[in-house]
């Protein structure tokens, strides 16, 4: 197994050269820039965005999170699937071995998620729900995770900043547009619907969560006394090349 380990790494080493036998964009990603950023923030124990990464005791990527809006009959063309998380930090646990379900641990402490972008934009809502952005679906989840808990919660946009001007990605992460979203999105269902049941709690819940947007290169710039600055900048460089943003 580590011979394969190593293998792996051997290969995605060679991914920005010309000998690579895979696409770059496979390891200069989102996802990669993300997972970096987030392990060498909680090394360097910066507090960043309100959120102190000292005291974040797990993170995981690709979990998934449970909505309120999952499908309660087979027929149901309301419903939504769990939402695959680029990121998920705080106090939870995930069975990998199982399917990867995010389950909030004990009745206080911290949950967040962020939400990794490159290139592309915030996914603007579904066929059936056109308007209920991937903002709006991620701040839902979380507030329905912790309906009956205290934790701090707090959900993040994270993109090179060109993309979150280009995008007006600020305008979709504010608070009122995703609540009233979250608000219409409880309002598709009939009012005697256990789903309708949970809208109320759901916004309270979701009117206590911190959000905002942050950049690749302000993140960055609180990481510039650790000894990982340099390589991970060197890193978001060729994310920013293969992902043509220039």
């Amino acid at each position: 197994m580590d011979t394969m380990i190593e293998t792996v790494a051997s290969i995605l080493g060679r991914c920005h050269d010309s000998t690579t036998n895979i696409s770059p964009t496979i390891l200069y990603s989102e996802g990669w820039m993300t997972r970096l950023l987030v392990a060498v923030s909680i090394d360097a124990g910066i507090h960043f965005q309100d959120i102190d990464f000292s005291r974040i005791q797990n993170w995981y990527s690709e979990g998934l999170l449970s909505s309120p809006f999952l499908p309660r009959t087979r027929t149901d063309r309301l419903a939504e699937g769990y939402t695959h998380t680029d990121m998920a930090l705080g106090d939870f646990t995930v069975d990998s071995s199982v399917r990867g379900d995010i389950s909030i641990t004990g009745s206080e402490g911290i949950f967040g998620v962020i939400e990794a972008k490159m290139g592309s934009r915030l996914s603007p809502g579904t066929k059936h729900v056109p308007v209920y952005n991937q903002a709006s679906r991620n701040l839902a989840c979380i507030a329905f995770n912790t309906l009956s808990t205290r934790h701090r919660i707090f959900f993040i946009v994270a993109a090179p900043e060109k993309k979150i001007e280009e995008h007006e990605m600020r305008k979709q992460v504010d608070m009122k547009v995703m609540l009233a979203q979250i608000a219409n999105r409880f309002d598709l269902y009939e009012r005697q619907s256990p789903v309708y049941a949970l809208k109320e709690e759901v916004l309270r819940r979701a009117g206590q969560c911190v959000c905002s947007v942050i950049s690749y290169e302000s993140w960055l710039e609180r990481l510039g006394p650790h000894g990982s600055y340099s390589p991970l900048v060197e890193f978001k460089e060729r994310c920013y090349a293969f992902n043509k943003i220039a």
